[in-house]
């Protein structure tokens, strides 16, 4: 639940408020979830004027990028205490986070490649990334994206993570400073396809053929140097997303195949009477019947996506559309 709360220095949504239910509202600490940010954009509250000051409040993003974080990466959760942010000390490209990293490419793109804060907040990232989070597994250096906490690494990458090697393809093609040609387009590219490789294995290693909701890097695990983290399968559209984009910026048909891969193990898998549902373990095959639950996600996007990579009449030129 995210509930916009106007106050006289600064004007964000608050992911999560903890109010007195007895006493009259006061200002006080409130969280902001940064993928809450972003979603919301720049210009969400251009018909709201706080009263007060006559002043029309900044949009969301725009706030957040007065921040500012010395390695490009920002903290999962802001905290608003009195009108002023405090920033926390998690950081990460899954749950939480996914979203602002998304946005900053692509709030850039639909400026018209104007609003340059963005494409700079965008490389900052990415290269905060490459210097920061980017680890390799011992056994088969298997690239994969860790998460921060305290300043200290976690070896675990969500599956919503998997949206990354898209972004970083779709910001290699359309790097301002020499194109795909030029240096850091070429080493965003090489990560894209290595997280992308890591992605496949996530799917690819399990019974099911099917992602775990995330994953821990371990010298030895039941996927062979990978642990399943949480087994749900959640018919989430990150990967596909993926393969989509390599695949049209691309044209390598190997992100098609594995796209195909993925369809038809959710056929197997998910597939109902009435629709698709869910799994509880994805290293169960055979032994386990779809939950009763279908994310609108998985019509929104999961499903989108699929059909968007095999339609030969849909050609979207992904450098100008967003």
């Amino acid at each position: 639940l995210t509930c916009i709360l106007l106050q006289p220095t600064i004007q964000l949504p608050i992911s999560i408020a903890t109010m007195p239910s007895s006493e009259p509202y006061t200002w006080g600490q409130f969280t902001l979830v940064l993928a809450t940010a972003a979603v919301l954009g720049r210009y969400q509250f251009s018909e709201v004027v706080d009263k007060s000051s006559g002043q029309m409040p900044l949009g969301t993003w725009t706030v957040v990028s007065d921040i500012r974080p010395e390695n490009g990466l920002y903290p999962l959760h802001l905290q608003i205490d009195n009108g002023e942010i405090k920033l926390g000390n998690q950081i990460s490209f899954g749950s939480l986070g996914d979203s602002a990293y998304e946005y900053c490419l692509k709030l850039w793109l639909q400026s018209g490649k104007k609003e340059h804060r963005y494409r700079q907040m965008y490389d900052k990232a990415v290269q905060g990334l490459h210097d920061k989070l980017l680890e390799r597994t011992l056994n088969e250096e298997l690239l994969y994206v860790a998460e921060m906490s305290g300043g200290r690494l976690i070896p675990r990458m969500d599956h919503l993570a998997c949206f990354l090697p898209g972004l970083l393809a779709l910001g290699a093609y359309t790097n301002p400073n020499g194109g795909i040609e030029s240096d850091l387009a070429q080493r965003d590219m090489k990560s894209a396809r290595a997280l992308a490789y890591t992605c496949y294995q996530m799917y690819a290693r399990t019974s099911t053929g099917l992602a775990p909701e995330y994953i821990e890097y371990v010298s030895d695990g039941d996927l062979g140097g990978i642990a399943i983290g949480d087994s749900h399968y959640n018919l989430r559209p990150e990967f596909v997303e993926t393969m989509y984009v390599l695949h049209q910026l691309t044209e390598d048909p190997a992100y098609r195949e594995w796209g195909w891969e993925v369809f038809q193990a959710i056929q197997t898998n998910c597939k109902t009477e009435a629709a698709y549902g869910s799994l509880e373990d994805v290293n169960n095959a055979g032994n386990q019947l779809p939950q009763d639950e279908m994310e609108s996600f998985f019509l929104a996007e999961t499903l989108k996506y699929l059909f968007l990579m095999f339609d030969p009449d849909t050609n979207l030129d992904l450098q100008e559309k967003v």
